[in-house]
């Protein structure tokens, strides 16, 4: 939602904003053309308020970037959540797994010949799909792993990235020698 409504005003800022400041551009230029006594610091003025929209339509850039990443590491940590109470839910089929071994070892005591092999055909079938099962899970946990790892990366870099545009911008934005 906040990355939503950020997007908005970011969207109606750089629109309007843009129109207003060719529109001011334009009215300086004017003034400046048509020889104004105080022309010099017009044109100063005008400087800053470009680089001052020049800064803001950066800092919106940045935080849309920033607010993107935060949605990415949420999603992992979602992925993660989701895949913990699977975890648990498998956990519990663990016991069942183990009753069913002790009943099936109950049931082949008691039944001889084609029956007792049934039974053991039966129990291993579900014994494989189990080992398929926690397979299965160890290669989710690791995909998930993987992305949660994936998205941390690029969160920092993007912010590094952010940081080394402000350093940089910072670097640039000194008064310019005369």
């Amino acid at each position: 939602l906040l990355q939503e409504k950020f997007l908005e005003f970011a969207s109606e800022t750089g629109s309007v904003g843009q129109e207003r400041i060719a529109a001011v551009n334009q009215m300086v230029d004017e003034l400046i053309d048509y020889g104004h006594a105080d022309a010099a610091t017009i044109a100063e003025w005008k400087d800053g308020v470009n680089e001052a929209w020049a800064d803001l339509l950066e800092l919106m850039e940045t935080r849309a970037q920033m607010l993107a990443a935060r949605e990415g590491r949420a999603s992992a940590g979602a992925l993660q959540r989701a895949l913990g109470a699977f975890e648990h839910d498998v956990e519990v089929l663990v016991t069942q797994v183990r009753q069913l071994q002790e009943g099936a070892a109950q049931l082949r005591t008691l039944y001889a010949g084609d029956n007792a092999e049934a039974i053991a055909g039966r129990e291993q079938e579900v014994l494989r799909a189990w080992k398929e099962l926690l397979a299965a899970c160890e290669e989710c946990r690791l995909h998930v792993a993987s992305v949660a790892d994936k998205i941390r990366f690029v969160g920092a870099a993007r912010d590094l990235l952010a940081w080394m545009d402000g350093v940089l911008h910072q670097m640039g934005a000194g008064e310019k020698p005369r």
